[in-house]
């Protein structure tokens, strides 16, 4: 595969006919789940009004793969401290054992979080992560990865909230 290699999926509802939930191991491959919500009335509006009028969508490049590259180089150097390692295993392990997850995070989640983390401090201006690049991206990174047990889901209760229940329980470094 060519370098950089990135993949940026959508996903339909399940309860569309002819979709299909993925395997959790599948799951586990996605690096982030992010959830969009509709447009405001404007941009909706504005986005029939291109389209009515032809509007042709002219994107412009915002890198090039060897920018991208010196960038995940870049990222792969930012610091972590062990407390912070020790944070990010807490995390993820926490939900391995909370009473209401079926299915916890794998070591895959733990090492996703702790790039994820490191790009947010990149991106900021750091070569160091501080704990809020952590708790930023742990919601991002998990929500896809566990699963509820079926009581929780009929108590209403969702990944999103345990997730941050556990950012809760977690002690956080200073």
């Amino acid at each position: 595969l060519p370098k950089p290699f990135l993949i940026i999926a959508t996903q339909n509802p399940v309860e569309q006919e002819g979709t299909y939930p993925l395997p959790e191991a599948q799951l586990d491959r996605f690096m982030f789940r992010l959830i969009l919500d509709y447009p405001t009335e404007d941009e909706e509006a504005e986005v029939i009004r291109r389209k009515h009028l032809g509007e042709a969508t002219n994107l412009q490049s915002l890198s090039d793969p060897g920018t991208l590259i010196r960038m995940q180089n870049t990222c792969q150097t930012v610091f972590l401290e062990e407390d912070l390692i020790n944070y990010i295993r807490d995390i993820v392990v926490r939900t391995r054992n909370d009473p209401q997850i079926l299915l916890g995070g794998s070591p895959r989640a733990s090492l996703v979080l702790m790039n994820a983390s490191k790009t947010r401090a990149a991106m900021n201006g750091r070569d160091y992560v501080i704990p809020e690049d952590v708790r930023k991206l742990t919601v991002e990174t998990l929500n896809h990865r566990l699963m509820l047990k079926p009581e929780a889901e009929l108590e209403g209760l969702t990944v999103e909230r345990i997730v941050t229940k556990i950012l809760g329980e977690v002690d956080c470094p200073k």
